[in-house]
């Protein structure tokens, strides 16, 4: 994303057009360099006059270290509440690279084959708080890390941290992490590494769908298909996130101007450029896990590399058309095989795709938040 300025500290935003039950004022920031300081807010329309809800851009931190700039989505019941709610961390699957994919630009109104937004109010009714980051780099600095379980998951947490800023939220009752495809790998990221990057976090539970594991199949998987624009992204991702890593190494010298067109567009945009050029005359190598180099990033950011730190559960059409139904079941066998996990368990759903799945795994998804919320115990399918 092309670099940004933030609005200036003393940026208030005051609910104007609501009616919620209470109006509430988010008052930017005093100390910017805090992990999920308020850096910028803005009203928006969820549909409902009981909602408050707002966009906001957050501090939080690269993978080099960096402070950078997130956007993201804050949605509460507009009752009031004496007590900590319960607070879910939406991490969204996979829109684009560019500034114009950020989720929060079309929250209130968003594209049907990844509305999910429809099935929140009744959460937001049992009184949840509902956070959606954006992702870095989609509506902050620097190209979007795709892929890149760090930056997801440092944003899925830092947008917790903004929301519990707002006193009137009271969002510091337990945490439940959702996400699907891109938002599954994000998801299994948080769930790895809590302890590293938000111990204070009362992380309760962890739901991935669909999350991308097994690299080199997948890889392989997606070579010619209908999805190969997504290797290209994950290609420039690395790049840009890694130093030691060159993108020019592996993108051949024919294509390499059509990276722009990452940031043109959205998904449907880069599949259009990139699914069919042949996977051969695309790249420069004939194997991107030969390179040391490579191989050492995209094996430290697949999903089966660390202990998970708090109940997962992992949920998967048997019929996905982009993440083979396979990889999860394998990435369960090797998360159950890793010293230290937490409860772990894997739920598949006969005949439905990618995005289908999620309606299909819905309502079991919610039942088993609400468990972990309630604090009963999550089950375990690993061999004991």
């Amino acid at each position: 994303a092309p670099t940004t300025t933030a609005a200036p500290a003393t940026t208030t935003v005051a609910p104007t057009t609501t009616t919620a039950t209470r109006s509430v004022q988010i008052q930017a920031s005093d100390d910017e360099a805090v992990l999920g300081a308020i850096l910028a807010s803005e009203e928006i329309n969820f549909g409902s006059d009981d909602t408050l809800a707002w966009n906001i851009t957050y501090r939080s931190q690269s993978v080099a270290g960096e402070p950078i700039e997130v956007t993201g989505t804050i949605l509460a019941s507009g009752e009031p509440t004496d007590g900590p709610r319960p607070v879910l961390s939406i991490a969204h699957g996979t829109t684009g690279m560019a500034d114009q994919c950020a989720p929060s630009l079309s929250f209130d109104n968003p594209d049907p084959d990844w509305s999910y937004f429809e099935r929140l109010n009744p959460l937001l009714a049992k009184g949840w708080i509902l956070v959606a980051t954006d992702y870095e780099g989609m509506g902050g600095p620097g190209l979007h890390p795709y892929i890149v379980g760090e930056s997801e998951a440092r944003g899925v947490f830092d947008i917790v941290r903004a929301a519990q800023t707002i006193p009137e939220l009271n969002a510091t009752g337990p945490l439940v992490v959702w996400g699907h495809s891109q938002g599954g790998h994000a998801a299994m990221h948080v769930a790895e590494r809590w302890q590293e990057i938000a111990p204070e976090l009362d992380l309760v539970g962890v739901a991935a769908g669909a999350p991308p594991s097994q690299m080199p199949l997948l890889s392989d998987f997606l070579i010619g298909s209908d999805f190969q624009g997504y290797l290209v992204m994950v290609a420039a991702a690395f790049g840009a996130a890694y130093a030691e890593l060159d993108l020019s190494e592996v993108i051949s010298p024919d294509y390499f101007g059509l990276l722009e067109e990452l940031e043109l567009g959205c998904t449907g945009h880069i599949f259009e450029t990139f699914n069919s050029i042949a996977y051969e005359d695309l790249v420069s190598v004939d194997d991107i896990f030969a390179i040391p180099e490579w191989n050492a990033r995209l094996t430290e950011n697949d999903t089966n590399q660390l202990p998970n730190q708090t109940p997962v559960l992992i949920l998967h059409g048997d019929a996905d058309e982009q993440i083979p139904v396979i990889s999860s079941e394998w990435l369960l066998d090797q998360l159950c095989a890793l010293d230290g996990h937490q409860a772990l368990e894997r739920r598949v759903y006969p005949g439905f795709a990618h995005s289908a799945a999620v309606g299909a795994y819905w309502p079991e998804l919610i039942t088993w938040l609400d468990e972990r919320i309630a604090g009963q115990p999550a089950t375990d399918q690993c061999p004991a």
